[in-house]
């Protein structure tokens, strides 16, 4: 071994003093022919691993969960506008923003000056009106007096019958004014109700107990009262239990049911998540694509708990209604759906995936789909089991030996139907 070694050796130091001793030119020729020989050796010894034509997800089983994004309003439950239900100059306000009231604590007075004056003018109409129902009941009381005489008399033949018929028209006249005399002290009793009914509307009193979220006028400011109520205040009952009015699209609507849970944030909690109940799907809807080109939405009513009166009146969540929630279940990815080999040339009815299988093209297998992600899809049905390899691209075939899929496929077709 020892003078193997040695011849070896001797060999290389002879074989380096030749090359030495050539041209330079010659030494060129050398080196190139050496390095030919290395690529040459390396290309039969060794192999290099190409990347894989296609990239591919395994099919996978775990949990799913189905969700519709909305956004909406927190508002207090129950509220009550108070308003006002006569005109007159705001001579005073009780309360202010966030004040607490019981019901029937005053709220503001208007000015009633006014209205003392209608209620004096009702009361003496109806003190005349009295008065002349009193003598009205005399007059028909002589009335039917004399008429009754008469008719006795004449039927005894003591009087002629143009006698009988004077009394019996003057009777007439004493009832008919009677009548009058009656509903003249009614509608007079009305106009006293009326104003005195005005007068007690003077004092604007709290209808619950709450909060005012609003106070829309100011002392000294005139209200005028007529076909519409003016709004003074809106009153929240209870600010411990809140809820959003979210606007759904008709695409999602269909999914949300009372009872589901939902969760929201805020922008002025950053970082922080609440949750909530949807109490209600109302069925009346808005129509806004004459406006903004978007389809029909519907209001969803998710109840929140707010004890430590942390959410606000008027503030937007951004929010998540969880539909469904699915365990063990197969999933592949999103993008799995969407692939579709740029070599395929053909289109689809069903939805589909396209399975990686080694040494064999890929195989296009028809799926059923369930809940869809943000990122997997359910499969319901179809030929993919757990573990199967799916496709969800592919790499870049520029300089890409052939694989076992098949021939590399031409660049460009990726948008066709799967």
């Amino acid at each position: 071994m020892k003078q193997f070694l040695l011849k070896v050796k001797q060999s290389c130091v002879y074989t380096w003093t030749l090359f030495w001793q050539l041209s330079g030119w010659k030494k060129v020729i050398v080196l190139v022919l050496l390095g030919m020989g290395c690529w040459f050796l390396k290309g039969c010894f060794v192999r290099t691993s190409s990347a894989p034509q296609y990239r591919t997800a395994p099919v996978k089983r775990g949990q799913i969960v189905d969700m519709v994004e909305a956004s909406g309003p927190i508002n207090p439950v129950n509220t009550t506008q108070v308003g006002a239900l006569v005109s007159g100059e705001i001579l005073k306000i009780y309360v202010d923003y966030n004040s607490e009231v019981k019901k029937g604590d005053l709220m503001a007075v208007i000015d009633q000056t006014q209205i003392l004056a209608q209620l004096a003018e009702a009361k003496a109409s109806l003190s005349s009106a009295k008065e002349n129902l009193e003598s009205a009941e005399v007059s028909y009381r002589l009335a039917k007096k004399n008429y009754e005489r008469y008719k006795t008399l004449y039927e005894k033949e003591y009087v002629s019958k143009v006698n009988l018929e004077e009394y019996e028209l003057s009777y007439a006249n004493a009832k008919s004014s009677l009548n009058s005399a009656q509903a003249s002290v009614i509608r007079a009793q009305s106009n006293v109700d009326t104003a005195e009914k005005n007068l007690s509307n003077t004092k604007i009193v709290s209808p619950i107990d709450g909060v005012v979220l609003t106070r829309k006028v100011s002392e000294g400011q005139t209200i005028t009262a007529g076909f519409s109520t003016p709004e003074l205040f809106v009153v929240a009952q209870d600010l411990t239990k809140m809820q959003i009015e979210a606007k759904v699209s008709e695409a999602d609507i269909v999914k949300i049911k009372a009872g589901q849970n939902a969760e929201f944030t805020l922008d002025g909690y950053v970082g922080e998540k609440f949750k909530g109940v949807v109490r209600q799907v109302r069925t009346n809807y808005v129509d806004t694509s004459a406006s903004s080109g978007s389809s029909t939405s519907y209001t969803v009513i998710v109840d929140v708990a707010n004890e430590d009166l942390r959410l606000k009146p008027g503030m937007t969540a951004t929010m998540t209604i969880f539909t469904q929630d699915k365990k063990d279940v197969l999933l592949v990815p999103n993008e799995a759906l969407r692939f579709s080999p740029s070599t395929n040339r053909k289109t689809y009815e069903n939805t589909g995936v396209w399975k990686a299988v080694r040494g064999q093209n890929p195989q296009r297998v028809d799926v059923s789909i369930g809940i869809i992600a943000a990122k997997n899809t359910e499969i319901v049905s179809g030929d993919i089991q757990e573990g199967d390899k799916v496709i969800v691209g592919e790499n870049n075939l520029k300089a890409m030996p052939t694989s076992g899929f098949g021939n590399p496929p031409r660049m460009g077709g990726g948008n066709r139907r799967r």
